[in-house]
């Protein structure tokens, strides 16, 4: 019985741990920025790490329209609602304005990059 196996105990300690942005990150996508290239970090985390670590970097900040997306809404929002395949005219609603793509699978990176490379716009 767990109750009766806690019954009686004290928390002596609460520990939490944090992803550190080495300090040369900011530096270089800030660099990246000034030359014309977007950022975009696409990573297995969840939402609200990925967005902590995007806003430590510079990849976003609090004022912008850029998009923080995890895997399962950006797949809604490429994929046909009726047969699941990816649309590009759906993808190139989304890709220019995506910034951090969370939860993501290395499928979601495949799909992403093909995507982007098979896309005809040219966001600015």
């Amino acid at each position: 019985d767990e109750t009766s196996i806690v019954d009686q105990l004290t928390c002596i300690c609460i520990c939490g741990i944090g992803d550190s942005v080495r300090p040369d990150v900011p530096i270089a996508i800030a660099k990246c920025r000034n030359a014309g290239i977007t950022v975009r970090m696409v990573t297995g985390d969840n939402v609200d790490t990925a967005r902590s670590i995007a806003l430590k970097c510079g990849i976003i900040s609090h004022n912008d329209n850029a998009s923080v997306l995890e895997s399962e809404e950006f797949n809604r929002c490429i994929r046909s609602k009726t047969n699941g395949e990816i649309e590009q005219n759906l993808f190139d609603k989304v890709w220019p304005y995506l910034r951090v793509l969370a939860r993501s699978s290395p499928q979601d990176k495949y799909v992403l990059v093909r995507g982007i490379m098979a896309s005809k716009i040219n966001p600015t």
